[in-house]
């Protein structure tokens, strides 16, 4: 049933450039075109979902109305908008679960843009749990897909976490592309199939959550769907760096002859990588090098050491050429503000090209924080390294 006093009050549409960004990253255009919607749709959707029992006073309507709109303005300030978001939180606490949940969601979103995500992932876990409560079902199915999927990245944005939250962090990642899948598919397989193809980014992110948790096989299943999907739309970049990853998952697996003939495959296939972006292209090489490295690495193990040796000499000149081409395009010294801090989970959140390098490679805090190569792989790579 919807609720013509609350629509009235929220239905004044903002100027045509006001947009709500959804937990979807907006890191290329491809993103930004599908989790886009205006703040009219956004305000009418979850808030017309269900009868209150009471229904909210006019000053709490203005409230959340300035929230909204202080959030997803152009000029948003974000501290002022985390105030106004948490004060209409707390006016909606007896209000249904479905629109209390939706807040939630939306001061989750805001954390993550201030780069809090320990806050970020409360206020998801919060929304996640409203929702799984009874009259939670009334809200727009789409609620439940975001919120899971806002709080698998705030998990993964997190340094140190347990085996436990990786798992939980996979597991939502797995539910919110079951979700977002938008066809009536028989089986588990399809349904996160489809949801890739609508967003291979959360299938790239589910992949490194997988192998984060130890779950390589699967992280390298994941890994190759989200390299499929991104091809499937024209990103051939993400999708040859979605391939090396699911080979480095391979490898770190012990599946030798796949890791080997997958990395071989995927390390071709950044030749035919051509754009006019700079910085992915960049990020091209810098994720060729990490493929020839656990390559040489896997050959230098497996026995295969005149291969290996050859490889690793590769790896090494492309690395090196990287780190030039990169510190010829470093910009000059200003007084410029710096950005705001952001949170690191997605496919773009790499590693700068200049900290490419051979000898990172014997760096354990880089193998593991960094690259997130698992304990069995880096111990390939350090017997490579010392010609063991």
């Amino acid at each position: 049933m919807r609720l013509p006093w609350i629509v009235a009050a929220l239905a004044v549409p903002p100027p045509p450039e006001q947009h709500v960004i959804t937990t979807f990253r907006t890191s290329s255009d491809m993103q930004a075109a599908t989790n886009v919607h205006s703040l009219h749709q956004a305000s009418s959707v979850w808030l017309a979902a269900s009868t209150p029992a009471s229904p909210p006073s006019k000053d709490d309507v203005i409230l959340l109305r300035q929230a909204f709109a202080e959030f997803y303005g152009v000029d948003r300030d974000l501290a002022k908008s985390e105030q106004l978001l948490s004060d209409a939180i707390g006016r909606w606490q007896n209000q249904p679960p479905d629109e209390l949940a939706g807040l939630y969601r939306v001061r989750g979103d805001c954390y993550m843009l201030q780069a809090d995500a320990l806050k970020a992932a409360s206020d998801y876990d919060q929304a996640v749990k409203l929702l799984q409560e009874p009259g939670g079902d009334k809200a727009d199915p789409s609620e439940l897909q975001a919120s899971l999927l806002g709080r698998a990245r705030a998990v993964r944005s997190q340094r140190g976490i347990s085996a436990f939250q990786a798992k939980q962090s996979a597991n939502d990642y797995k539910l919110a592309l079951q979700l977002s899948s938008r066809e009536e598919w028989e089986t588990e397989q399809e349904l996160i199939e489809d949801g890739a193809t609508r967003n291979p980014y959360a299938a790239w992110e589910w992949g490194s959550m997988l192998r984060q948790s130890g779950q390589l096989k699967e992280a390298a299943t994941a890994h190759l769907l989200a390299s499929q999907a991104f091809d499937e739309v024209g990103d051939k970049a993400r999708s040859v760096m979605s391939l090396i990853d699911a080979g480095v998952d391979l490898a770190a697996a012990e599946q030798i002859d796949e890791a080997e003939s997958l990395l071989e495959k995927a390390v071709q296939k950044t030749k035919g990588v051509e754009g006019r972006d700079t910085a992915l292209l960049q990020r091209v090489i810098a994720k060729e090098g990490e493929g020839r490295m656990a390559l040489a690495a896997t050959l230098w193990n497996d026995g295969n050491r005149a291969k290996a040796e050859q490889i690793l000499g590769d790896a090494c000149i492309r690395m090196e050429q990287l780190q030039a081409d990169a510190a010829r395009r470093v910009p000059a010294k200003s007084d410029d503000v710096a950005a705001p801090k952001a949170l690191a989970y997605s496919i773009d959140d790499s590693i700068r090209p200049l900290e490419y390098s051979c000898p990172r490679f014997k760096n354990e805090a880089f193998l593991s924080e960094q690259l997130g190569w698992p304990e069995s792989l880096q111990k390939k790579v350090r017997k490579l390294q010392l010609l063991q």
